[in-house]
């Protein structure tokens, strides 16, 4: 059993996301053109924080605008999956998280944690190496122990998951 999953694959569109986007750049803009209109340029406080807002609306409603369209913003910053088949087991909960991996020609045994939901994996040269995968759904969670059961099962590789 092979187990690929692309966490950050692109998602369905959402056109709520897409619309509220653009209604709160377009907001921003005509809130920008009514001020500029009063011609009240005079240095003060209040000036700093319209600034401050209109540019936080305009960056929050093209993360909305980007994700409505189906791609997720994490996935401009890197990489978050599954990959569990005959040569490796490699798995990424996001991309602010470190890869987990172990080469199966390198696995003693497999145990399973319930508890902690990990894998602690011994190596060949008696080495422990942790696999946590609390950080995933539940039913992510149990496709990864499916695939790491069968194919250690393939394997000849003692596991009690």
């Amino acid at each position: 059993m092979e187990l690929k999953i692309d966490l950050l694959a692109k998602k369905e569109k959402s056109r709520y996301r897409m619309i509220y986007g653009v209604a709160v750049i377009l907001f921003a803009i005509f809130y920008l053109v009514f001020v500029l209109n009063k011609e009240i340029f005079g240095l003060n406080l209040y000036w700093i924080f319209f600034g401050i807002f209109i540019l936080a609306t305009t960056i929050s409603s093209i993360f909305h605008f980007i994700e409505g369209l189906g791609y997720q913003f994490e996935s401009f910053f890197g990489e978050a999956y599954i990959l569990i088949d005959s040569e490796i087991i490699s798995l990424k909960s996001s991309v602010y998280n470190k890869r987990q991996f172990v080469n199966w020609n390198e696995i003693k045994s497999i145990n399973y944690n319930l508890i902690h939901c990990e894998f602690k994996i011994e190596k060949i040269d008696n080495t422990i190496q942790i696999i946590n995968i609390s950080k995933f759904d539940y039913a992510l969670m149990v496709e990864i122990k499916k695939a790491v059961s069968s194919i250690a099962k393939e394997k000849n590789i003692q596991s009690n998951i």
